[in-house]
């Protein structure tokens, strides 16, 4: 069951805390987990080939004096396009956790409530 939101799934976190469901606190936690279990931009740009381990380490080494995200440096280095980027960027949208069945597995929030929720969400 999908709650993504176009832009900001965080957007179905505020939502349940407006209405009472949970917490920001809770939100914030699974907010937290939700960032560990998302593939990095450069680890699947390893996997899918388009990029080298001697590219992403050059990324980050110039990250580190940067406030630029991963993506943006690779561009500017001449490494990935923006529209691979992009590409890598969808496949992490995709592949990341929802935040309810996060919080399902926390305990914040019952499977039949988190249903409920997304229902009346998206109307």
């Amino acid at each position: 069951m999908s709650e993504q939101t176009p832009d900001n799934e965080m957007l179905f976190g505020q939502f349940l805390v407006k209405e009472g469901i949970v917490t920001e606190t809770d939100v914030v936690e699974a907010l937290n987990i939700q960032k560990t279990r998302t593939t990095q931009i450069g680890q699947l740009a390893l996997k899918n080939n388009m990029l080298t381990m001697q590219k992403i380490f050059a990324i980050l080494n110039a990250q580190v004096n940067s406030t630029e995200r991963f993506g943006e440096i690779a561009v500017k280095l001449g490494f990935l396009s923006k529209e691979s980027v992009d590409v890598l960027l969808k496949i992490q949208k995709e592949n990341r956790p929802p935040i309810g069945e996060i919080l399902v597995e926390l305990k914040k929030i019952d499977r039949s409530t988190l249903e409920h929720m997304l229902n009346k969400f998206r109307q």
